[in-house]
Formats: structure tokens, C-alpha cells, sequence
């Protein structure tokens, strides 16, 4: 490279000063030995947006600098050069932060000069001096792998899809001893392409160049699979498996794309065809266990986790999942134990305190739960100390559990509207439900039209029979959010139920299931509202479906009472046993099956 850059030097009087620091520098300067090249992923950037603020790379220049001498010391020269690219790139003047840079790789042979010239040269989006470094890099490092990485990123930026794919190449055969990671980065790298159909055709044109690589097909399979492509993602993954057929990555993977593609039952059993070949799989059986609870099959899923804790017995996250399965399966016991088991671990220590706390709560060990809660901290604790606010008020100390509510909005503004949710929870269960009205007129005024507050305001208001009050405030929440889908079938239960404007509520409960068709609240209000209609063959088929996807007293109500007027007895009589077993306290069932069994009459409507 010619010299004429150097001959133009300003300020001569800083290059004097320069060369009587040359000792000092070289004593901050480490051994010039080149580092891997760090992969483009994480420090390549985009061209600079200004000249003011450069991207990424060359902004490094200055700490690079510091690692570029070489043991002996650098010269005058040499150490200018650096100094200029440096000034250069902090400036924002990257195309003289390239020429710097390319000058001291020449004098020092330092291949990282070289780099940093490819990175300038890439943020200036100068095509012909990203080539010129990257062809000086690879003379003085010609194993540099970082070269080829942005190389590769380079090219793929200017359409040379070609040329990108040699670069690919060479850095695969550059790290034969490492080729997951090789081809992990290789496809981190296309996925900077700007359509799915370059990025999957220049994954695959890698791939065919490595027909007998396994990772290169799994890296073909995660590339499709990111660019919608999955039948190629599919063919990749199993032939990945088919050249390494112990591999799990595509195991997991070919499950996971099965599960997305919402081919639940192909994935399970796919999923089990591989734990049958390798029964003791952590990963295997951790996703098992998770597909389980997706199925809500939690008694297996429990079995599936409680197995790997037979060989990882301190598994925090094992733990935890095997106590919460036992909390939704109502074992108390055993939830207790895997949550002391956890605790004990020292990790998750507030979710485990919290939990165990829920434990006592549900066997009705007031002050075990209340001493749980109060050593959660960290995310958990407002929950906690909402949950040590509710048991103060069941044990009849209202006034403190208010106090406590209060201290947490004063400390957690922004958890405001919860808290006043709860406190009106509160204030209702004790019965003092104008109360719990009145706070909510409070928070309105403070967070007006906030649609939780609204819509909890409705549901009180027509336990109280104040239906206006409800209407309003159901019809303010449709107006803010005209598909809010509860609300619509809110209104329309409410004007189902408590009035005799049925066409009306008709509307309103058909645009909820038109949004949310398989609501079981939704199928209930269309089910009673067809009901109310007369219609009660169509009634009848919406509160089955109903019933079907959820168990709940009130949907076995409604049920029993359409069959009632069907003069269906037995079968009304058979539903409300059933769910009277399943839900002995619901109220509102209990109050259908005593009013019908007394009067032996059909409903009135």
C-alpha cells in the first residue's frame, strides 16, 4: 500500500509527542497473538446511521487498539496508523477509519488491524474495501474464521449469493473439529438474508455440499423452520436423524415442530417412540412430562417428573414442576414435601416459600401459611402479601387487611387496580357489598374507564340487582374495545336473565361467540339464551357443549332446567346429582335442584 496517507500527517507536533510515548504504549499494549474471530451474530453491525454515532465495530476501535502491539513495542509509524483509524472511527469517518486501519495491518501484519479495516468497511457499505480487507486478512490469518463469518455476511448483504456460500464453506472445513457450532453460526449468518426462499436455498445449497453431515441437515431444519417452511424443516430433521439416530437435537426438535403445527397426536407418539428407545433421557422426559400438562394429564405427567428426580433428586425446576402437579391434583402432602424439598435447595426459594404457603392455606393451617408468606420476597411478594391480607380478613380482622392492601398501593402505584380488586373481593365475602361498591366508585374516579374495574363493577352490580349500573358499565367497556368478548357476553347474560329483552341479548351473546366460540361461559349464555327463546332443542345442544368443556355448577343448572321443560325429569335430576357430587357448596345449583324437586313444576320462564 502506497505511503502517501502517513506524508499527509497533521500536527507534527503530536507525532513528536508520539514517539517519545512509543515505550509507554507498547508497555499497554498484549502479545498481537490472534483471538478467534467473535461471531458476526453479536458484533457485527448495520452501516452507522450517522456520522455522530458509528455502529458497532468501528466504535470498538479503541479498546481493539489496546490488544494490537506486539511484545517488542510498536514504531512511530505504526502506532500513528492505529491512532488515526482510531480518531477516524470515533468521528464517524469510517471510510478513513478503513484506510487507517488497512495501513497499520500492512505495517504491523496484525491480522485484527485487518479485521477492524472489514468491519469499518462493512458499516460504510463500501462492497470493494470490504473485499480488499477481507483478501488482506485471510493473507496474514489465512485460517481466520471470523474472515470468512463476514465474508459471508457480506456478500449475503449484497446479493452475492455465490460468494457468500464459498466463504460458508471454507469456514465449515475451517472448524472440522467443532461442526455443530460451525454450522450453528453458518446458519445464524443466512438468517440475515431478507427473504425465507434465499435463506432456505442457501442453507440447503450448504447443506448439499455436506450430504453426510447431520448438522448441516439440522441446520437446514431450523432454517426452514424459521422461514415456514416445514416440510423441508420435517425431511431435514429426519434425515439428520438418520445419520446421527442418537442425536437428540433433531429428536426435540422434529416433537417441537410436530406440537407447533398442532399435530399433538403425532408428536406424542413420536415423542414416546423415542423415550422407548431411551427410557433414561432428561430431555426426552422433561418434554414428555411438559406435553402431558398440555393435555392436562397430570397424574402422568407427575410420574414422568418424579422419575427424573430419581436421578437429578435436587433438580430445582424438576421440583417445582413435580409440587405444582401436586397442588393441581389436590395432594397437599405430597406438594408439601417436593416444596420443603425445593426450598431446602436453596434456588426459587420465594416460589417454593409462596407455594408452601398455598399448601397450608388449602389444609387450613392458617398460621403455617401466614408464616410461609412472610418470607417470600423478590417477584412473589405482593402476591404473598395480598394472600396474608385475605387470611387476616377470614380470621376477622378486616380493618387490618385493608391497612395492609393500602400499604401496597402507597409502595406499588402501578399494582393499584389489582389491589382495589381485591379489596372488594374482600368487603364482598364478609357481606358488606355496598361497601366493596363504593371503593369501586373510588377507583373509577382515579383510573377512569379501566375495563377490570369496570367490568368487576358490573358483576357486583347485578348480585346486587342493580342492573342499569351494570348495563352502563358493560356498554362503556364495549365501546373503549367493541370485541371485548366477555363483556359482550356479559351484557347479553345479564339482559338473558334479568330482563325480558331477549332479541337484545341475543345480539350481544352471538358477536361473543363469534369471537370466542368455544367459551364455555359463551356456549352457557347461548344455551340459556335460545332457552329463553323457547328453542330448547338448540338450547340444549350449546349448554352440552358447554358442559363438555367445562365442569361448573351453574352450566348443570341450566342443563337440568332445559331438560325440565323438555319434561326430561330424570335426566334433569341425573345432571344436577352429578354435578352436586363434583360441586356440593354451589349455591345457585343448589337453590335449582331444591326449587324444582319441591314444586315438581316446570320452570317458570
Amino acid at each position: 500500500m502506497s505511503r502517501s496517507f502517513l506524508h499527509r500527517r497533521p500536527l507534527v507536533g503530536l507525532f513528536a509527542v508520539l514517539v517519545l510515548m512509543s515505550a509507554g504504549l507498547s508497555a499497554q499494549i498484549p502479545d498481537p497473538s490472534p483471538k478467534p474471530a467473535p461471531s458476526p451474530v453479536s458484533n457485527v453491525q448495520e452501516p452507522a446511521q450517522s456520522a455522530d454515532a458509528p455502529a458497532g465495530a468501528p466504535a470498538e476501535a479503541a479498546e481493539t487498539e489496546a490488544e494490537t502491539g506486539t511484545s517488542g513495542g510498536l514504531d512511530a509509524e505504526q502506532i500513528y496508523a492505529v491512532l488515526v483509524a482510531e480518531i477516524a472511527a470515533r468521528r464517524g469517518d469510517l471510510e478513513t477509519a478503513f484506510t487507517a486501519y488497512m495501513e497499520a495491518a500492512d505495517l504491523t501484519k496484525d491480522p485484527r488491524l485487518a479485521e477492524l479495516a472489514v468491519r469499518a468497511a462493512i458499516n460504510a457499505d463500501k462492497t470493494a474495501a470490504i473485499e480488499q480487507g477481507l483478501q488482506r486478512w485471510l493473507e496474514l490469518d489465512p485460517k481466520a474464521t471470523g474472515a470468512h463469518q463476514l465474508g459471508a455476511f457480506a456478500r449475503i448483504k449484497a446479493s452475492d449469493h455465490e460468494g457468500a456460500l464459498l466463504h460458508l464453506m471454507r469456514l465449515v472445513e475451517l472448524s472440522a473439529d467443532d461442526p455443530d457450532t460451525a454450522f450453528a453460526h453458518a446458519a445464524a449468518i443466512i438468517s440475515r438474508a431478507p427473504t425465507s426462499e434465499t435463506r432456505v436455498g442457501l442453507m440447503q445449497a450448504l447443506a448439499d455440499h455436506f450430504p453426510d453431515s447431520a448438522y448441516a441437515q439440522q441446520s437446514l431444519a431450523m432454517v426452514a423452520a424459521s422461514s415456514s417452511q416445514l416440510e423441508i424443516a420435517d425431511a431435514a430433521a429426519r434425515r439428520a436423524l438418520e445419520l446421527r439416530p442418537e442425536w437428540n437435537k433433531p429428536r426435540l426438535f422434529l416433537v417441537k415442530l410436530l406440537l407447533s403445527s398442532d399435530k399433538r397426536g403425532e408428536a406424542r407418539q413420536l415423542l414416546e417412540g423415542y423415550l422407548a428407545q431411551s427410557p433414561d433421557d432428561q430431555a426426552l422426559r422433561m418434554l414428555y412430562g411438559q406435553l402431558l400438562v398440555e393435555e392436562e394429564e397430570f397424574s402422568g405427567a407427575r410420574d414422568v417428573f418424579e422419575r427424573l428426580l430419581h436421578n437429578r433428586p435436587k433438580e430445582p425446576d424438576v421440583l417445582f414442576a413435580v409440587g405444582i402437579l401436586s397442588l393441581q391434583l389436590e395432594d397437599t402432602d405430597g406438594a408439601r414435601i417436593y416444596f420443603s424439598r425445593l426450598y431446602e435447595t436453596g434456588e426459587r426459594r420465594d416460589e417454593a416459600a409462596f407455594y408452601l404457603g398455598q399448601v397450608e392455606e388449602r389444609a387450613d393451617n392458617t398460621e403455617a401459611a401466614l408464616e410461609w408468606y412472610r418470607k417470600v420476597a423478590g417477584a412473589s411478594s405482593m402476591d404473598a402479601r395480598i394472600r396474608i391480607a385475605l387470611l387476616t380478613a377470614k380470621a376477622g380482622d378486616l380493618q387490618r387487611a385493608r391497612e395492609i392492601l393500602q400499604q401496597l398501593r402507597d409502595q406499588g402505584p402501578e399494582n393499584a387496580v389489582l389491589l382495589y380488586l381485591v379489596e372488594t373481593e374482600i368487603l364482598e365475602s364478609v357481606g358488606r357489598s355496598d361497601e366493596a361498591m363504593a371503593i369501586f366508585d373510588s377507583a373509577l374516579r382515579a383510573f377512569p374507564d379501566d375495563e377490570n374495574l369496570l367490568y368487576a363493577r358490573a358483576l357486583s352490580a347485578v348480585k346486587l340487582d342493580r342492573i342499569p349500573v351494570a348495563e352502563q358499565d358493560l356498554k362503556r367497556i364495549i365501546e373503549i374495545d367493541p370485541e371485548h368478548a366477555d363483556a359482550l357476553n356479559a351484557l347479553g347474560y345479564t339482559l338473558a336473565d334479568r330482563t325480558d329483552r331477549y332479541e337484545e341479548a341475543k345480539g350481544y351473546i352471538e358477536k361473543a361467540y363469534a369471537l370466542k366460540p368455544e367459551e364455555p361461559a359463551i356456549l352457557d349464555s347461548m344455551g340459556w339464551i335460545h332457552f329463553r327463546l323457547g328453542d330448547y332443542e338448540t338450547a340444549l345442544d350449546y349448554l352440552r357443549r358447554a358442559l363438555e368443556r367445562m365442569s361448573d355448577g351453574e352450566i348443570a343448572a341450566h342443563l337440568g332446567e332445559v331438560l325440565w321443560a323438555m319434561n326430561r325429569r330424570e335426566e334433569a335430576l341425573q345432571v344436577w346429582e352429578a354435578a352436586a357430587k363434583e360441586h356440593p357448596d354451589h349455591d345457585h345449583l343448589k337453590d335449582v335442584i331444591g326449587r324444582h324437586r319441591a314444586s315438581g313444576d316446570e320452570p317458570v320462564q
